[in-house]
């Protein structure tokens, strides 16, 4: 299987007065080439923080400690950042919870597309075809009136196909979603999904961070499981799903609503903040099948029947 990106032993955290925080904790992860690979949890578990630290757009309190981020078997933390401004919205793209912050909301839609950088070097006649394309291919209709708007007079949905696009002109050989559908409605979330997996179909690989298990289950095909920092499961997305073995895991699937209108289980309590180091398993002071070990005592990641968990309970 050939893998796009494997990340190594990556620890970052964050200075906050004085003292300073992990938001991730030894991650080691691969991804292959030309699948879904989803990152779920709950809001706080780091999700987005694995996405920056990947992109190198992390805050100035922020540092990462140790690790490896090798995408195509070149180690990104090791290059120099007027050197990574080749790699970040070229080969490596972001799709944003939030298109508007990505569009400059002074310059129409036209003159943004233009400045991607696989654009530079073309005229501007074969650039408006590689545009008028991209924005084909991502279902966007009455084309020229899109170029000439402003983001602002876009909706969300339209905004979000904008960025897709964008990406289809950088010809990226990795795109990073961070939630892009959490502020869009259903059915145009729905539509945004399938344009991702349509980008799949073409053989892009795709990192998908989510806190909706539902979208890991119909559009995934692996799941990592996140908590404060910590992978508790990495499997098969369907697998996750057919044979949950952390108790997060379970509990985020127990949460999930249903057809049949099975009652919901909620978590107990809360997610801690960071500034909150816990001891030994982090969700050990919600979880139902905690032993003493669980409070003293970090459960390292194992394979365990065709996935990884880090669980007391398998050991």
């Amino acid at each position: 299987m050939d893998k796009i990106l494997k990340i190594k032993d990556l620890s970052t955290g964050f200075y906050i007065e004085d003292n300073f925080y992990f938001a991730l904790n030894n991650i080691n992860l691969e991804f292959e080439k030309g699948k879904i690979h989803a990152i779920a949890g709950e809001s706080g578990c780091g999700k987005s923080v694995f996405i920056n630290t990947i992109l190198k757009l992390l805050s100035k309190n922020s540092k990462i400690t140790s690790g490896e981020i090798l995408f195509e078997n070149q180690n990104l933390l090791k290059i120099k950042e007027k050197d990574f401004n080749n790699i970040r919205g070229t080969k490596i793209v972001l799709i944003p919870q939030d298109p508007f912050m990505s569009l400059n909301p002074l310059y129409k839609i036209e003159n943004q597309l233009l400045e991607v950088n696989s654009l530079k070097n073309k005229s501007k006649e074969e650039a408006r075809k590689i545009i008028i394309k991209s924005l084909e291919e991502v279902k966007i209709q009455n084309i020229d009136n899109v170029l000439k708007s402003y983001p602002h007079e876009l909706s969300g949905g339209m905004k979000q196909r904008i960025i897709i696009a964008m990406a289809l002109i950088s010809n990226a050989e990795l795109i990073l979603a961070d939630e892009p559908t959490t502020a869009l409605d259903v059915s145009v979330s729905n539509s945004i999904l399938n344009l991702l997996l349509e980008l799949k179909n073409k053989g892009k690989t795709i990192i998908l961070i989510t806190h909706d298990l539902s979208i890991v289950y119909n559009y995934c095909d692996t799941a990592t499981i996140m908590y404060l920092g910590d992978i508790v499961e990495s499997s098969d997305a369907k697998e996750i799903f057919k044979n949950p073995k952390h108790p997060y895991t379970k509990a985020l699937i127990e949460a999930l609503p249903t057809l049949r209108g099975k009652k919901l289980k909620n978590i107990q309590g809360q997610i801690s903040p960071i500034t909150n180091q816990i001891k030994g398993c982090k969700f050990h002071p919600r979880c139902e099948y905690k032993m003493d070990i669980c409070s003293s005592n970090k459960p390292k990641l194992k394979e365990n029947n065709f996935c990884k968990v880090a669980c007391y309970l398998y050991e």
